[in-house]
């Protein structure tokens, strides 16, 4: 009887310790933008943000913010890569006027990337792939 419930009770603090792992992977991660760049039709100045998505599948809903509001949010596309990048960073298209519109981030040590939804639709003359440090 004794071996039963401490075997049950085991379980149960197994399961809940798994519980636990999952709820705290959540999707965040940080970008470091070294110059002005778009997203969703805002600017961003050169600085540290926040970034967070939710979403199911590779559909899902970017929030970048600057530590104290929402500063941007679009749709995104999370894209497996075949090996982990080396470090952090983001991606941009550069527009006609030269003005850069971010269209990516990718995190070191991570085998996905985020594609930025309004990449696809900007009409661009370059692209640049920027790493950064965190």
């Amino acid at each position: 009887m004794r071996k039963m419930q401490f075997t049950a009770g085991l379980l149960t603090f197994s399961l809940l310790l798994a519980a636990t792992a999952i709820a705290g992977n959540t999707n965040k991660g940080t970008l470091n933008v070294g110059e002005t760049v778009t997203v969703g039709g805002k600017s961003l100045p050169a600085g540290k943000y926040q970034v967070e998505w939710a979403g199911s599948g590779s559909n899902v809903e970017l929030s970048i913010s600057n530590g104290r509001e929402t500063v941007a949010r679009v749709p995104a596309l999370v894209l497996p890569l075949k090996k982990a990048e080396a470090g952090s960073g983001y991606s941009t298209n550069t527009d006609q006027a030269g003005n850069k519109a971010l269209t990516g981030i990718f995190f070191g040590g991570k085998k996905y990337e985020l594609s930025i939804g309004e990449a696809s639709a900007a009409t661009t003359t370059s692209s640049d792939k920027t790493p950064t440090s965190n």
